[in-house]
């Protein structure tokens, strides 16, 4: 009996070191201690479980409020609304000078504000605002190639607008007024220095030499800019208004508050100072300068000789007589292309002997004598 007992204990022993339990000793005593050390160890106590419990309840909690802190933070923010102004022609301002615009101000959620606020140039004046004398810019016809009315991109500060339709125009007037109003409207905002309008062919809008001016790099007009037979650094003739503003770094403006829709006489409106341009239809047909800070593409300058200029345009200067001048006399470099064969460079002296004034352009504008005095409305 007695081995039974101990081969019993033994074999009790055993389980229990399989179990991972080691509080076996070499003499067990009481079977029935040994046996509630078994179940102790197998069972876990009331506290472990509510710390087991606890800790599962805490880690729940704290699921919870992390998925709710992702929730919150994919949740969309509400879009402040924005003031944005859009520029319309106005009558009668618009009539005599081409380049003027008024502002109306529109609203938006859009976080694409120049995209919006051509679509609103596009839309036109309200009721109320065309009651006050506000127009419509911009007409389409024909079909879209792009499948929408245009589109837009701003890189380094330039804005590239083109239209997928061709845009309706009556004139040189309303190419102005276009211009106008794309100009100031995208120019308000920061991020564009300046503006690109190209037509659903790709081609500067409403460019009629065929050179794409608006697409060449601007020299900005100073006293650095040189003259030429075509023009003024990067302002050249036959350009409209808004064209040369838009390449001269500077707006070109009236000399004086209403101008002449026919001829009237224009100025950049940030210098430099003693160039004026003649405008006759909307377009430059003429550049004048009247400082010596300026020079000819050939290095002539105000109060520059006779003998200077001869050597600066051999074989191509005529010399003529100024009307109601017993000294001025003007000399007159011609053409050497046929691709300028329109164009003229006249330096008028009016003591015969150094020159006054320099003027480039057209003819037959830069030939007359009085300006815009002696041209006749067609």
């Amino acid at each position: 009996m007695h081995r039974i007992r101990k081969s019993t204990l033994l074999s009790f022993c055993l389980l229990l070191t399989v179990a991972g339990i080691s509080a076996c000793g070499t003499q067990v005593t009481d079977a029935a201690q040994s046996s509630e050390t078994l179940k102790s160890a197998i069972r876990p106590s009331t506290e472990a479980t509510r710390s087991q419990s606890n800790l599962e309840e805490s880690s729940s909690e704290q699921t919870a409020q992390t998925k709710q802190a992702l929730l919150s933070s994919f949740e969309p923010v509400k879009a402040t609304p924005k003031n944005v102004k859009v520029f319309f022609p106005k009558d009668p301002q618009s009539g005599q000078d081409f380049t003027y615009v008024e502002p109306v101000w529109r609203t938006t959620n859009s976080p694409s504000i120049a995209q919006f606020a051509i679509e609103q140039l596009i839309a036109g004046p309200t009721s109320q605002e065309k009651v006050r004398g506000l127009s419509d810019p911009i007409e389409f016809k024909g079909s879209s190639n792009c499948g929408k009315d245009f589109t837009i991109s701003i890189t380094n500060g330039i804005a590239k607008l083109k239209f997928c339709k061709s845009v309706v125009s009556g004139g040189i007037g309303d190419d102005a007024r276009q211009k106008s109003s794309i100009n100031a409207t995208l120019k308000q905002f920061s991020t564009i220095n300046s503006v690109i309008i190209l037509d659903r062919n790709g081609n500067c809008l409403s460019d009629q030499s065929g050179e794409n001016f608006c697409l060449k790099k601007a020299e900005k007009l100073t006293t650095q800019s040189r003259l030429s037979m075509n023009g003024i650094g990067s302002v050249k003739i036959n350009m409209t208004v808004a064209e040369a503003s838009g390449v001269a770094g500077t707006q070109i403006v009236p000399s004086r508050q209403n101008p002449n829709r026919v001829c009237d006489y224009y100025k950049p409106a940030k210098g430099p100072e003693g160039v004026t341009f003649m405008v006759t239809e909307g377009r430059i047909a003429t550049v004048e300068i009247e400082t010596n800070k300026i020079t000819t593409v050939h290095g002539i300058k105000v109060d520059d000789t006779e003998s200077t200029i001869k050597s600066a345009y051999p074989g191509q200067i005529q010399v003529i007589r100024l009307l109601n001048s017993e000294k001025g006399k003007a000399w007159v470099v011609q053409p050497s292309s046929f691709a300028e064969k329109d164009l003229r460079l006249v330096f008028v002296s009016t003591n015969g002997k150094t020159v006054n004034r320099m003027i480039a352009g057209k003819v037959p504008e830069v030939n007359y004598a009085e300006g815009c005095l002696d041209v006749r409305p067609g």
